[in-house]
Order: structure tokens, then sequence, then C-alpha cells
């Protein structure tokens, strides 16, 4: 029996199958990568599902909210049915509540004839009448019961359960309205679209849903114009209330936040010890490849480099920050740290080491210079020792002060010299947003997603997030590959965190350096 191989799918498969246009496919204009709709010429008015359809057609949110599919589904195309076989002027109707606003009384009744003699539709539908500027709520409130406070749950229902668009409840809706464009005459088909009508028409019963299913969608968003009479000076609709809906059923009911998803992690107590073991292993190896005490930039620097990334990665496992905004801040450093080696690795320039090491020199003799200046010092500046770093390879007053990029090159372009792309790519970029304060960096530490459906699952504030995701694999992951460049310099360092470290015992411990007895 062959093996059936599966396909390793590309980044484009993923984009598809998420319906999202591929990265390269956004036309790029200077920095601006611009969205897809952008190469339309012709001027669009966006129109919001959430935001202006729904509370414009909640009669049909809220059937589909409190009955079974094939309830509902017999309902509205009764609705449909009804106005077309029974009134002249059906092709100038629609069924969403702008338009209702504008109907007789014998309309209505036409209209919702079925609906209302329904009795389990005719209780959800109350649930209207919570609704003060609902446009069409005198229609309304002369046949339906006034409502309970059960209806509040019902409402909320019914923004809930339509709030995607792209859900079933949320495309049988639109198919409603679909299909009251075609029996008004303002959609028509080809001949050779008969059986795409057909399916249009007995749907959900006929055709292949998978193709039915996003034709309802893309055909009914294109004639959402239509429904607002967008560029008709001569509408008598009623002004927007999409709007003054929502800020109604906001101040009528409560937030409900969400906790964030994930827990607080506790420390990564064995990953720690890892942690710890790897750094006095690097300790050792750089006492055994040092040859002389004088400043050597590509020693110190290669060893520093992973010797900091792995301090940092210990600070954070050793606290919940691992699994904060903090930890996100923490793992670009490291990012930064991994490009920055291997391109100084990939560039094999002695001259190029010594520029890393007098650019962080001229770095901080520039913070000094600026705090023995100010007014003010931050506390946590220590000017004496900025001073001892700032002198430490040579009188300060010889060093200059770089105020570009040390390389001349941009972290990405180095990434791209060092072959290191795919590190920039998969990890830079998010963590960024972390250290420089963008907004979903803001929206995932800061903010929880309140879960009422009537306020739109806005966003309120919450406790500081310390469930995200961990990064210390992530920063394990790079410490190993940092120290597989190391290797290419300062050779025969086989050990990498999570791969079974040699015993330490008496015969095989890493010597470590003595310290040397001061002398008088």
């Amino acid at each position: 029996m062959k093996k059936t191989i599966k396909k390793k799918s590309s980044k484009s498969d993923k984009s598809q199958r998420r319906r999202f246009t591929p990265l390269d496919s956004h036309p790029r204009e200077g920095k601006i990568l611009k969205n897809p709709f952008s190469i339309i010429k012709a001027p669009i008015t966006p129109r919001s599902w959430v935001n202006e359809c729904i509370p414009n057609i909640l009669w049909a949110c809220i059937l589909t909210a409190s009955l079974e599919r094939d309830h509902y589904l017999r309902l509205f195309r009764s609705v449909a049915i009804g106005m077309r076989q029974r009134l002249e002027n059906h092709s100038e109707l629609f069924i969403t509540h702008n338009f209702i606003s504008r109907f007789s009384q014998h309309e209505f009744d036409v209209a919702f004839q079925n609906v209302l003699s329904d009795d389990q539709a005719k209780s959800a539908l109350s649930a209207l009448l919570l609704i003060e500027g609902l446009p069409d709520r005198a229609q309304w409130e002369t046949r339906l019961d006034p409502p309970q406070s059960s209806h509040w749950e019902i409402l909320a229902k019914a923004v809930a359960v339509c709030f995607d668009h792209q859900s079933q409840k949320a495309t049988d809706i639109r198919w409603i309205k679909l299909v009251y464009f075609i029996i008004s005459g303002r959609v028509n088909f080809s001949s050779g679209q008969a059986d795409l009508l057909e399916s249009i028409r007995l749907y959900p019963d006929h055709g292949d849903m998978r193709m039915v299913r996003p034709f309802i969608r893309a055909t009914e968003i294109s004639l959402r114009m239509m429904e607002f009479k967008e560029n008709d000076a001569n509408s008598d609709l009623p002004d927007p209330h999409q709007e003054s809906f929502w800020n109604e059923v906001y101040k009528k009911t409560r937030c409900i936040p969400r906790g964030h998803e994930g827990n607080p992690h506790i420390k990564e107590k064995k990953k720690i010890v890892e942690l710890i073991r790897i750094a006095d292993l690097i300790n050792s190896h750089f006492h055994s490849t040092i040859t002389h005490t004088g400043l050597d930039a590509r020693h110190d620097s290669s060893f520093g480099l992973i010797l900091y990334a792995i301090d940092l990665l210990i600070e954070s496992a050793s606290s919940y920050s691992h699994t904060s905004a903090i930890g996100r801040s923490t793992l670009r450093t490291i990012v930064e740290c991994f490009i920055t080696l291997s391109y100084l690795i990939s560039k094999n320039d002695a001259s190029l080491w010594l520029k890393h090491r007098d650019h962080g020199n001229g770095q901080t003799k520039l913070s000094l210079l600026k705090n023995l200046s100010a007014d003010n010092v931050p506390r946590f500046v220590d000017l004496e020792l900025l001073e001892a770093l700032a002198n430490e390879d040579q009188w300060m007053e010889f060093s200059d002060i770089n105020l570009g990029s040390w390389s001349s090159k941009n972290l990405r372009e180095m990434a791209i010299d060092s072959n290191m792309k795919d590190v920039y790519d998969s990890y830079y970029d998010l963590c960024s947003g972390y250290t420089h304060g963008h907004w979903s960096a803001i929206r995932n530490s800061t903010f929880t997603t309140c879960v009422n459906p009537l306020h739109r699952f806005h966003r309120i504030p919450a406790p500081i997030n310390f469930g995200m995701r961990s990064i210390v694999d992530d920063g394990i992951i790079l410490v190993n590959r940092m120290l597989d460049e190391l290797e290419k310099i300062y050779p025969k360092f086989e050990y990498r965190i999570g791969t079974k470290l040699k015993t330490t015992t008496k015969r095989n411990r890493p010597k470590r350096p003595r310290k040397a007895r001061a002398s008088l």
C-alpha cells in the first residue's frame, strides 16, 4: 500500500485558504504596500456588514437567532414571494428597515403576513421594540407585543450569530436580500447563468454551495449602493439610523469584559537551568579561545552578543515576562543580536567588528554628554558608570559619535547580506511593534474584548496580559542558531540548548578560570 505524500503548502496556499491576498500581490507605491482594492480606480464607498447592514435588516437577524434554519428560510421566502405576487409596486420596495419605514400599512401587512402569523417569530420580533430609533418602529409597534427584559438576550444573540459576514446565518440573510433584488428586476442573469439562478432560487438545496455561497456574498456586497440609494438625490429614505442604533444599545446595556485567552505561565525552570548551563559552557569556551588580553572586537562581540541574548532569555523565563508584552521586546533584541552576529561573521572584516564596538562606545559618550548638560538626569542613569564605559577602550575625547547605523545598513539589509532574511521576516516586524508601541501591540497587551454583541465586541481596558504565548522556545531556537554562527569562527563548541549535554562529572566538567590572587 502506497503512502500518500502530502505536498508541502506554500505561503501563497496559506493565504488563499484564509482568503487573503498574498504579500507579493499587493501593489507597491514607494514605501507603501497598497491594499488589493486600490487597483480599482472607480470611487468605492465601502459599506460595513456589521456597522451598517445588520441594523438595517435586524428583523431577519432576530429570526435567524430564534428559529431553526428551515423555519426562518421559509419565512424569508414568504416575504419575498408575497411582495412580488401581491404588490404591483414591488420593484420600488425592499426588505430593509430604511425601505420598510416608507411602507403603507397594506404593504407592510402583505410583506410580513406569514411572519407575524407565526407565534414563535412574532414573539421573538418584539425585540425590535427595544430600539427607539428604529426607522420603521411605528409599523412593528402596532403589530407586536411589548418587549420583556428577556428580549435583550434575543437582540444580543441576533447580532452575535450574524456578526461574521461569512457565517451561515449572515449568508442566509444576504441571500434573501439578493433574491429580492432579482425578483424586483434590479439584477438580471444571462441565459448561460440559468443553473446559477436556479441554485439561488432553490437555495440551499440545489447546486454546489462551495460556489453558490461565495457568489451570494460577492453579489450582495456589490448591491449595497442600491440598499442605501447612494448618489440618489431624489431618495425619500430616512436619514441613516445605524449609528444611533449602536449608540442606543450601548447606553442601554453594560460591557461584559472577557479575560485574556491564555493563563499566566509559570517560570520555565528546566529551560532556565539549561540556559544557565549553556552560558557556563560558553564562558569556558571564551577562555579557551582567548589569545591575548588586548582589545579584540571580534572575540568580545561574538561571545558578548550570545551571552547577552542568553541573559535576556534567562531574565524573561524567570518571571511572567516571557508571556507578556515585554517578552516580545526581549525577543526583538535577541533577533537583532543574532542578525548582527551573522552579518559580522559573514563579512569577516576586522574593521567591521571594530566599527560595531566603536559605535556602542560612541552612543555611550553621546548619552553621557547629553545627561551632563541636562537639568534633570533620569534616576536610572549612573553617570560614573557611563563615563567609565565611554573611556574603557580609549579616552573618549578621541572617540567619534556615529549618529547613523554602525554598518551603514538597516537591519533588514544586514539580514539579507548574511542570508538570514528568514529570521527577520519571521520575528522582527511583529516583535518591533511591542518595542515601538504599535497599535496591535497595545491592543493585545492593554485591552480585552467586550463580549456584549450589542457593543460590537469593542475593546475595553484589561489587566496586564500575562497569558501570551511564551517566547522562550523561539529564543532558544535563535540562541542555538547563534551558537552555530559562533562555531564558524571559534570551532569545537558542540553544545546546544535542548540537546543532551554531557554529564558534568569531575572528569569532564569544563574548567573554569581561577581568579588570580592579588599580590602586594
